[in-house]
């Protein structure tokens, strides 16, 4: 009997062990590519934000300056003066790596992060905030679990050092994802509870195994993936050979003109065509009761900013503006969105992170918004001319003055006078 379970099975045991010891054994290096890594830069697929090999592999290239640009969908949004354009047809002395998906807000960034720490300390990081994400209501646990997996967990436990913001993002995981991997030990860690030696020799044999993965089938699940042509190269002999904002804002403008002729809200056709004409009377009204200022995000964007404080990053916050006449029809409250822009300004600046972008009032300029909320042809030429500079010429990072009132409920649901909060 045993010996036929044995002719069954052990064959599927055997290639699971063998499996396994290629996993662990297999080298966490590979080499560079230059090409392959402007790829999976530009490539903002959910594979690219989620594994670490590729990011890592660019992010440590010794001839290419590769910078993180976080964020959310604005990415996605390609035109003929897209960062990744812009950088390619003029040489620029950095590339952007790319690390954003609709719904990944600073909960989802905080976890991605941890898998490149190394990487990014005492450098430079681009990060979009987007009131939008500031809502009352937390957003779906399956929409966090789509951009997180094991090797970010594993990769947080062994960064956490008990603090207060691993206190703060152990109790957010573990309502995002209550049935999380290694759940004994995230909920000692969201209790302030020490861990032991057991739980980090537990740690230790994942984080290996989980690194050694992303190694092995990470460079399956971006490679080839990118239509780079279309994203990028597409865009390049449509540029002057010399770098001129007068000469680029005739083309972009030019371009922009001829692609907003089927609606009176400066959107983008395909887009319009797309998400809002077919429910356009669904949309009137519909954001008159929003309310940016109370939001756990607030909380959650602490746990960013705390990590590139003790990262040491030098990071640039762009604050996307929303489209003035979508605003206008959907009853978004004017007053109450740079209510909530001045907060997370206080949040920025109180803190030291001074290097911001502030687009929220150019939402009413023709051609800067692309759709309802994001960057587009003049918007992005506007943010090159921040981005720019502020990446060609690096500077240290400030002197971060880290306060984790920030953390607090109080915070979070704080919707008075900045200059009051105490």
């Amino acid at each position: 009997m045993l010996k036929r379970l044995w002719l069954i099975f052990g064959p599927i045991f055997i290639a699971g062990f063998l499996v396994l010891l290629l996993i662990f054994f297999y080298p966490s290096t590979t080499s560079h590519n230059l090409t392959e890594e402007k790829y999976s830069a530009a490539s903002i697929s959910t594979e690219s934000f989620k594994e670490r090999s590729q990011k890592v592999r660019a992010l440590t290239d010794p001839n290419m300056r590769f910078i993180p640009f976080l964020g959310s969908s604005e990415w996605i949004r390609f035109d003929s003066v897209h960062p990744a354009v812009l950088a390619e047809k003029y040489h620029r002395p950095y590339r952007p790596y790319f690390l954003g998906q609709a719904g990944a807000a600073s909960l989802n960034q905080y976890f991605g992060l941890q898998q490149i720490l190394p990487e990014i300390e005492n450098k430079q990081a681009v990060f979009v905030i987007s009131p939008q994400w500031f809502t009352e209501t937390d957003y779906e646990p399956a929409a966090f679990q789509r951009f997180f997996n094991s090797d970010q967990l594993t990769a947080f436990l062994e960064n956490q050092s008990g603090d207060i913001a691993a206190k703060h993002a152990a109790i957010r995981l573990l309502k995002q994802n209550p049935n999380v991997a290694l759940k004994g030990i995230v909920q000692k860690l969201s209790k302030g509870e020490e861990l032991s030696e057991v739980d980090q020799v537990a740690i230790d044999i994942f984080a290996r195994f989980n690194e050694k993965q992303s190694a092995l089938f990470g460079q399956f699940s971006i490679r080839g993936k990118l239509k780079y042509k279309e994203h990028v190269e597409n865009y390049l002999k449509d540029l002057p050979d010399q770098f001129s904002y007068d000469e680029l804002e005739k083309i972009v403008r030019k371009d922009a003109e001829a692609n907003t002729t089927n609606n009176d809200m400066g959107m983008e056709n395909h887009f319009y065509t797309r998400e809002v004409k077919k429910d356009l009377k669904k949309w009137e009204g519909y954001q008159k009761n929003y309310n940016f200022l109370k939001s756990s995000e607030y909380n959650d964007l602490q746990l960013v900013l705390n990590q590139f404080a003790k990262s040491n990053v030098n990071v640039l916050f762009v604050i996307q503006p929303v489209n003035k006449k979508w605003m206008e029809y959907t009853g978004l409250s004017e007053e109450m969105y740079q209510h909530a822009v001045e907060k997370i300004r206080y949040q920025l600046e109180s803190q030291g992170f001074t290097n911001i972008a502030d687009f929220s009032k150019n939402g009413g300029d023709p051609y800067f918004v692309k759709d309802t909320i994001h960057l587009g042809w003049l918007g992005w030429l506007a943010f090159d001319k921040v981005a720019n500079p502020f990446l060609t010429d690096p500077k240290p990072a400030p002197d971060y003055k880290m306060n984790n009132r920030f953390f607090s409920k109080d915070w979070a649901t704080y919707d008075g006078n900045m200059n009051d909060f105490q």
